[in-house]
């Protein structure tokens, strides 16, 4: 009788010890997914969203780049890492990569200054049978008739070009510069120049769709790409290599763009390029 009830004593701890190890766990996951699960109501897509990708690992681009607790620079900063160096992707976070790091902590680094080095399932392509050309009537292309080229800054001018040039060679139509947009854009750049944060989400103005919004600009769809660099063309091969920012610069919906360039004494230079379908 004795030898029964100290087993059942022995069996009673053990499973309390048990339960007080799983709720430990179970607590821990529910803030890495908590953490990883925060919305950005001003990011580049009107509902951000943690998901998978098939970028399994990732080449940073910059000289250091920040890796943080959340999908943007308002979140604390527990690590860095550097030009070169090769990081594991767990998933994304609107435009920021959600990332394993060496010392098995997991963080959220922006994929603005990273490059693509290694994915789950490579990109194949599929030879297509060349078509039987038929005869077709030349297009003529049709300039936009207010450009308003004219207005913008030579860096503005650069990087409209190079956007169209990118676009031109997807085979897609060309976007029409609007001036309204560009205003717009230029105010969200000297914003953030000037109050020193990098966001879609404005401190001053809230997101991009609110700007556009207050601003006056009605719209069917709309996006933003930031960036700081020290050149429009090294700020658009940067965004270029950002699977997000490039959708949005690729994106077929979006038919006009605004391009606001300011001096920035972070970066060099902060950039703006906001997108909208009339």
């Amino acid at each position: 009788m004795f030898f029964q009830l100290s087993y059942e004593n022995f069996t009673e701890r053990k499973v309390r010890l048990m339960k007080k190890r799983f709720l430990k766990k179970l607590s821990f996951l529910l803030c890495l997914v908590l953490t990883l699960g925060i919305t950005m109501t001003g990011s580049v897509y009107a509902k951000s969203t943690f998901k998978w990708i098939n970028t399994s690992q990732i080449e940073v681009t910059a000289q250091t780049l920040n890796v943080r607790t959340g999908p943007g620079t308002s979140f604390p900063i527990i690590g860095q890492v550097r030009r070169g160096q090769i990081v594991d992707v767990i998933g994304a976070l609107d435009g920021w990569f959600v990332v394993h790091l060496p010392d098995n902590s997991v963080g959220v680094l922006s994929s603005t200054y990273t490059r693509n080095y290694r994915y789950h399932n490579p990109p194949t392509t599929t030879p297509t049978p060349t078509p039987t050309p038929t005869p077709t009537p030349p297009v003529v292309e049709t300039p936009p008739t207010d450009t308003g080229l004219g207005d913008l800054t030579a860096d503005e001018r650069e990087m409209f070009n190079l956007v169209n040039e990118a676009r031109k060679a997807q085979g897609l139509p060309p976007y029409t510069i609007d001036m309204d947009v560009v205003r717009v854009a230029r105010i969200k750049a000297k914003d953030m120049a000037d109050n020193k944060y990098f966001s879609h989400q404005s401190p001053t103005y809230g997101s991009p769709f609110d700007m556009l919004k207050k601003f006056g600009i009605s719209y069917r769809a709309a996006g933003e790409n930031i960036a700081g660099n020290r050149s429009s063309k090294a700020a658009h091969e940067a965004l270029m290599n950002s699977s997000g920012h490039r959708a949005n610069i690729l994106n077929a919906q979006y038919d006009r763009i605004g391009i606001g360039i300011v001096p920035d004494s972070r970066y060099g230079k902060v950039f703006v390029q906001m997108f909208i379908k009339k």
